[in-house]
């Protein structure tokens, strides 16, 4: 049995959009990641998606379908991080959600409630803080008002 170090992270990306490839891409890149599936509304002959990995039209779909996933990454408009986190954290899922996590603070209040009631994690990505015009607005705010 392997350690669970050594263990490669399964994860399905929802949301096939320009964000959602880009996760796709950053997961096919990872050597301790596999990216096992992805979801969107849209037929995937109009997305541009490489062949191999199984596609799925709805987030139900692609979890009853059996196939193991560790990790959801949710990459869908806005108004659905919600939605589609709840749905995957019901199905025991960690999840990755784009900013926003949620539109509303009580939306925001039930996914890390129900994260915290199956043992999960949620993650929201927040990577503009680290984008080099974000650390200069830091740095100047102290010093300047911009």
């Amino acid at each position: 049995m392997a350690e669970a170090q050594d263990k490669i992270i399964k994860m399905a990306v929802v949301g096939a959009g320009h964000i959602g490839k880009r996760h796709a891409e950053m997961i096919r890149r990872n050597p301790e990641a596999q990216l096992a599936a992805i979801c969107d509304i849209r037929p995937k002959e109009t997305l541009g998606l490489e062949d191999g990995v199984p596609f799925f039209s709805s987030i139900d779909e692609m979890l009853a379908s059996g196939i193991e996933t560790d990790v959801v990454n949710i990459c869908t408009p806005n108004g659905l991080h919600a939605e589609h986190a709840l749905i995957a954290l019901e199905h025991k899922k960690h999840v990755v959600v784009e900013k926003p996590m949620a539109l509303k603070v009580a939306d925001c209040e039930k996914i890390i409630f129900k994260a915290l009631q199956v043992s999960r994690h949620v993650f929201c990505v927040m990577q503009n803080r680290y984008s080099p015009d974000r650390k200069s607005t830091r740095l100047n705010s102290s010093h300047t008002v911009i």
